[in-house]
């Protein structure tokens, strides 16, 4: 299989894209990595937030094609769930 050629991504691709914001709503990170947002999260100024949108992305554009959502009650109450499940 040495001879297997790799073809560029042509096209729009999905981005899943996180971003944790201060009180004001200033966002301090953003990427497409969940764990990294959780750690900025931890390491942010009490009242911060999480939250996730999806884009359509190619060489040149990103379209936002998803609603931007709040996540921060559901990662809080799944690390809560997922402490309690541990400590028993």
């Amino acid at each position: 299989m040495s001879n297997v050629i790799e073809l560029p991504r042509q096209g729009k691709i999905k981005v899943v894209l996180y971003e944790v914001s201060d009180t004001q709503g200033i966002a301090i990170w953003g990427g497409e990595n969940p764990i990294q947002a959780y750690k900025w999260y931890k390491n942010s100024p009490p009242g911060s937030k999480i939250w996730v949108s999806q884009y359509e992305a190619d060489e040149e554009d990103a379209k936002l094609i998803s609603d931007v959502i709040e996540i921060t009650p559901i990662v809080l109450a799944t690390i809560a769930d997922s402490v309690e499940r541990w400590s028993k």
